[in-house]
C-alpha cells in the first residue's frame, strides 16, 4: 500500500481551514469536516485512480487527479511509491486558475458580479 504524503501548501491550507471551522462553527463541526477529508484520502490508498483524472476532464496535460469532499477539492499525484497530496480548494476557489493559470469564471459571470457592485455601490450612496 503506498503512503501518503503532504505538501506545504496542503498542510497549511488545512490548519486555515482548522482556524475558520473552528471560528465559524466550533470545534465538533471542524472535527467531523476533517475527519471526513482524512478518511477520503485514507480510500486513496487502496483506490488511488478513484479520484477524477484533471487530464481526461479538462484535457490538460497533467497527472494530477482530485476527490470532492467536504465541499472541498483535494488534488493529488500518484508517484511509484507514494500518493502525494498537493493542495486543497474550497469548492468557491478558483482552483484551475491558480494550478494553471486558466480562468475558470466565465465573462456572464463576472459582468454579473460586477453590476451586483454597482448597484451596491449605488445603494451605498443614496
Amino acid at each position: 500500500m503506498k503512503r501518503l504524503v503532504y505538501s506545504p501548501q496542503y498542510r497549511r491550507k488545512v490548519a486555515e481551514i482548522k482556524k475558520y471551522l473552528d471560528m465559524q462553527f466550533g470545534t465538533e463541526v471542524r472535527k467531523k469536516t476533517l475527519r471526513t477529508i482524512t478518511d477520503r484520502l485514507h480510500q486513496l490508498q487502496r483506490h488511488e485512480e478513484s479520484g477524477v483524472s484533471l487530464k481526461e476532464l479538462y484535457g490538460i496535460d497533467s497527472e494530477y487527479r482530485y476527490v470532492f469532499v467536504a465541499h472541498n477539492y483535494v488534488f493529488y499525484r500518484i508517484a511509484t511509491d507514494s500518493i502525494r497530496i498537493l493542495n486543497i480548494y474550497n469548492e468557491r476557489e478558483d482552483f484551475m486558475l491558480d494550478l494553471f493559470g486558466i480562468d475558470s469564471v466565465s465573462d456572464a459571470a463576472e459582468i454579473y458580479w460586477e453590476e451586483v457592485e454597482r448597484n451596491r455601490q449605488i445603494d451605498d450612496d443614496k
